[in-house]
């Protein structure tokens, strides 16, 4: 009979014991979790999802799908039931370019870890791709908390840029409102193709893993030349994401994130290595725009060519003599009439990233030539130089 007993008791026990474990495993339960997945916006049909992570941070198997609904970047996922407050979420598609203004050439997919256990609402953005090997790492090998670790990797991060800390966690963040992750989203992009920028993105990821610091310095000068590129284009942008927006029935105040991309260039923290090119030489002959040329002859044809990379400008002023040009030569230059009374003309590179040149002929009635350069929309030459004609 005590045996019996001893056997009812047990047999008790492990019901209540199997019952209390499967309502462990199911401690989230969600009716809806939606957020925004967004580079710009992933247009409509991207896919997302997301995967239950357990108390090690690894991937249990159990997944939830959706599609981005319209090109907002919205998705919506309905009635998830997860053992663990962690996941991470992954979404895959095309994306607005919010610097070309236009959908991007090719596909991207970008990651996210978040606890949703407090959180009805999670997004994805270039913050938490960036942020989520050195996450892992932190977590996995230095046994790091995850609270803990998002709030490090995130101001690591935010560091690379020179920005100050972030008070709310990256996949909290939206581009309609937060400065921060616009402009580092508009860094990453600069006028890369996407295929470029998600290597530029996985470079940083990697190089950041293990200590949190962006080490390799040729990849801080790919950042400080992405946003130099885009520095005389930041008004275009924001008409491009108004635009944007306005279309799809959403009037939004795009924050100040062009006084964050300056800080960044202003910041010199890695070195500019983009720059505009004067050859020595050109289609016609000696480049007079050359460094290396400084006389001149009224007998000779010589050529003025400049090659400004995409995002650059120039305008060149030259002064104080007298010179020509034929008319059928001009590639890529626009030009000003010659100006009798101040003995000058002005001429403009029209579209960046193109050949420009054209074919120059110095007057043997001047003695000398000013050439201005008025490189990236200086209001004051950057650099002057005096070609002396013999």
């Amino acid at each position: 009979m005590k045996t019996q007993h001893l056997f009812c008791f047990l047999a008790a026990f492990a019901i209540l014991f199997t019952a209390c474990k499967k309502n462990d495993e199911q401690q989230i339960q969600k009716e809806t979790l939606s957020g925004y997945a967004q580079k710009g916006p992933l247009v409509i049909g991207s896919s997302v999802t997301i995967a239950e992570l357990n108390a090690s941070y690894q991937q249990t198997g159990k997944t939830y799908h959706a599609s981005i609904s319209n090109n907002l970047g919205s998705f919506e996922l309905n009635n998830i039931e997860l053992a663990s407050q962690y996941i991470e979420l992954k979404a895959d598609g095309y994306y607005f370019n919010e610097v070309s203004g236009q959908t991007s050439g090719g596909t991207l997919t970008l990651y996210a870890l978040a606890d949703i256990e407090n959180v009805n609402s999670v997004n994805v953005n270039v913050l938490t791709h960036l942020e989520k090997p050195r996450i892992e790492y932190l977590t996995k090998q230095q046994g790091v908390s995850f609270a803990a670790a998002k709030r490090q990797a995130q101001q690591e991060i935010l560091a690379i840029f020179g920005f100050t800390p972030q008070e709310s966690s990256s996949e909290m963040l939206n581009l309609t409102s937060d400065a921060k992750l616009l402009a580092i989203s508009c860094i990453l992009q600069g006028q890369l193709s996407t295929g470029d920028m998600v290597e530029l993105m996985a470079q940083i990821s990697a190089d950041i893993r293990q200590n949190g610091k962006l080490n390799n310095i040729a990849i801080g000068s790919k950042l400080m030349n992405n946003a130099v590129s885009i520095n005389l284009s930041l008004s275009e942008i924001r008409v491009n994401l108004t635009k944007k927006y306005a279309e799809l029935g959403i009037s939004v105040t795009i924050p100040d994130f062009e006084n964050y991309i300056k800080t960044f260039i202003n910041s010199e923290l890695y070195p500019q290595t983009i720059a505009i090119n004067y050859p020595k030489t050109g289609l016609h002959g000696d480049n007079i725009l050359s460094d290396e040329v400084t006389e001149i002859s009224p007998t000779k044809i010589y050529s003025m060519r400049a090659e400004v990379p995409v995002g650059l400008s120039l305008t060149v002023m030259l002064k104080n003599g007298l010179w020509f040009y034929d008319a059928m030569s001009p590639i890529n230059w626009m030009i000003t009439t010659y100006d009798d009374n101040t003995r000058s003309q002005r001429f403009t590179i029209m579209e960046s990233g193109k050949i420009s040149d054209l074919s120059f002929l110095p007057s043997g009635k001047s003695e000398y030539i000013t050439i201005e350069y008025y490189e990236n929309e200086a209001v004051t030459p950057t650099k002057i130089k005096t070609l002396n004609v013999k």
